[in-house]
């Protein structure tokens, strides 16, 4: 989906590394200057004169079911110069995650009141900034509602943005089997309710332990057979709302085989996302 404006920016290319493969994701940018209100010669800062000022032109919200890889893939592309991650609990109150996580049926669901107050928050902020072109949405929207409030929003605050959903898809078997390896570690993601969410890498020596600062790996409470069922059933119920509210919108959703590595995954999604951008 892309939303009609009239100030077209310049499209640039940069170099990512995606594992050992090179990649290139389309940044897109423009330099901006301001003329002063009393007149005279346009300003520039020495930011806007040195860089490319970034305007927020993709937005990529990839969904699909627990373990299925999104925040792995989001994480490693969201790292290219331009790119940024949205990860919804990020920006909401300790208050409403800690109300959330005491609750089983709730499962970190998050009210809909709440979801566009953070949505539009860091949507303002992010464009205000002036630095970030593509947005990864990791795991969001999460229901039918939520992608139309996921779309007013863009198009409130970067008309022009334009949307690549992304769906990743994998076989039940290797969904629990990442569940049940899957570590995170409490100590490199000061998670407010202690419910870190980040996948850690194991140290190459001790498999149980950090490869970042050599503390004990926990699994994510998410994980736990009982509550992981639960999650998958919650997908499966959302799912197609999730793929008509999109439709209805004009926006394809791409479903994308997860059950690769995760380079293979992330050079999939930059190879989509580079071609539709080249068709722009």
């Amino acid at each position: 989906m892309r939303f009609a404006y009239a100030d077209h920016t310049r499209q640039t290319w940069q170099r990512r590394i995606l594992g050992p493969t090179l990649r290139m994701l389309p940044i897109v940018g423009r330099t901006r200057c301001r003329t002063p209100l009393t007149g005279g010669a346009p300003s520039c800062t020495p930011l806007q004169r040195g860089l490319p000022v970034m305007t927020l032109t993709v937005a990529v919200p990839v969904v699909g079911p627990p373990a299925a890889g999104k925040t792995t893939l989001t994480a490693r592309l969201g790292r290219a110069p331009g790119c940024a991650v949205f990860r919804l609990r990020e920006h909401v109150p300790e208050t409403i995650l800690a109300a959330t996580a005491t609750s089983a049926e709730r499962l970190g669901w998050i009210d809909d009141f709440n979801v566009v107050t953070a949505l539009r928050g860091y949507l303002d902020t992010t464009v205000k900034g002036d630095q970030t072109s593509t947005v990864f949405f990791d795991n969001f929207p999460g229901t039918g509602t939520q992608v139309r409030l996921f779309l007013a929003a863009l198009e409130q605050h970067a008309p022009g943005c334009t949307v690549h959903a992304v769906e990743l898809a994998s076989e039940v078997t290797t969904l629990y089997r990442r569940a049940f390896q899957r570590r995170v570690c409490h100590r490199c993601e000061r998670d407010p309710i202690h419910d870190p969410r980040l996948p850690a890498e194991p140290s190459a020596e001790d498999a149980q332990r950090c490869a970042r600062c050599g503390g004990i790996l926990h699994p994510r409470r998410g994980d736990a057979p009982r509550l992981l069922r639960a999650r998958l059933q919650r997908y499966r119920q959302t799912a197609d709302g999730i793929r008509q509210a999109f439709a209805e919108a004009g926006v394809a959703v791409t479903r994308l085989n997860s059950g690769t590595s995760p380079e293979q995954t992330a050079q999939a999604v930059t190879a989509l996302l580079t071609s539709r951008i080249r068709q722009l």
